[in-house]
């Protein structure tokens, strides 16, 4: 390592430095007088003359740096200079993106599915049927209705079987305890109407899932948060359609008729039970022929199943479940995927 320079005297070499010349430690010219009193007046400076920062000597002459005033050099010429400016896709299109998907208000979009539905046979077919509401066609709701359970029978099978097992113990209990009470009989009546009604409720939710265009899967039939608005609901039917009935048949078919659609916006839309019935009525009033039309076909599908020993329950259930959502969604112009 060299050691730190220092400057020499202007005298001839040899010579004894001049008091406050160009010294290690030396001052810059005219600086005021150090420690010992004497100023530090240096007239010629040789190109070690300068002191640098903290006493350091600055070079001076041909080839010393000028801080501060270097020239700046251009920048280097861009590769590729004079060609074509490159192109800029959309964000998220590079390499090592996945292809854009579609936006809710394209033709091919569809929501996500819930939880515990079932993405077996492909799930989601491409696209909706319509966007907007339309006139049902009761033979078209019967064929969607069978199109969708013939590509997922096992958990509506399995749903159906759990309305089977309610009947069966009902007769059960019935049969062991042979209530005689009018109090027993009637709560009998009562457990029995309420677990009918969240099975219908239960089989709403999944023919709803099938209109998504989502084979549901067992555990998604049971998955409404609104137990307690399906309940009131279907008590406020019974209700109106008992207190009619009792009056006469007819009024009480009417009522009944007027309710179908009930469940529906109530598990669909979350209404409460008084707007949905009110909602029920008024779309069947405003499609009175063809849910007339519905209606009677679902009634002779059910006849027919009951007819062959109760086992065409089994596949009427689920297709006339299915063909009923079918016509809500479709009358109400909500989404109906393809089949």
């Amino acid at each position: 390592m060299t050691d730190t320079p220092y400057a020499a005297s202007s005298d001839s070499p040899g010579g004894s430095p001049v008091p406050g010349g160009g010294g290690q430690f030396a001052g810059p010219p005219n600086s005021p007088p150090g420690p010992g009193g004497s100023p530090g007046t240096g007239t010629g400076h040789s190109r070690h003359g300068m002191a640098g920062g903290a006493g350091y000597p600055q070079f001076e002459g041909p080839g010393a740096a000028q801080y501060g005033n270097e020239p700046v050099e251009p920048a280097p010429p861009i590769a590729g200079a004079g060609g074509p400016a490159p192109q800029y896709g959309p964000a998220g299109t590079g390499p090592g993106y996945p292809a854009p998907q579609p936006k809710p208000d394209s033709a091919g979009y569809a929501a996500a599915p819930a939880s515990g539905v079932s993405g077996a046979r492909g799930g989601q077919p491409p696209g909706y049927y319509h966007s907007g509401a339309q006139a049902l066609d009761v033979g078209r709701a019967l064929s969607y209705g069978w199109e969708r359970f013939r590509v997922n029978p096992g958990p509506w099978l399995g749903v159906t079987g759990v309305g089977v097992l309610i009947y069966l113990a009902f007769l059960a209990v019935v049969q062991i305890f042979e209530p005689s009470s009018l109090f027993t009989v009637l709560f009998l009546f009562l457990v029995v109407l309420v677990a009918l009604w969240l099975l219908q409720a239960v089989m709403v939710r999944g023919a709803l899932y099938e209109t998504d265009g989502y084979p549901p899967a067992f555990g998604s039939f049971f998955r409404f948060v609104n137990a307690g608005n399906v309940l009131l609901t279907a008590l406020l039917a019974f209700a109106a359609t008992l207190i009619a009935a009792s009056l006469c048949l007819l009024p009480g078919l009417v009522v009944g008729f007027l309710c179908m659609f009930s469940m529906h916006f109530v598990i669909d839309q979350d209404y409460g039970p008084v707007e949905a019935i009110k909602a029920s009525a008024q779309l069947v009033i405003a499609n009175l022929w063809a849910a007339l039309l519905l209606a009677l076909t679902i009634t002779l599908v059910t006849l027919v199943g009951l007819a062959l020993c109760g086992f065409g329950l089994f596949v009427a259930g689920p297709v006339c479940t299915i063909a009923v959502t079918y016509a809500y969604r479709l009358l109400t112009a909500g989404p109906v995927a393809r089949v």
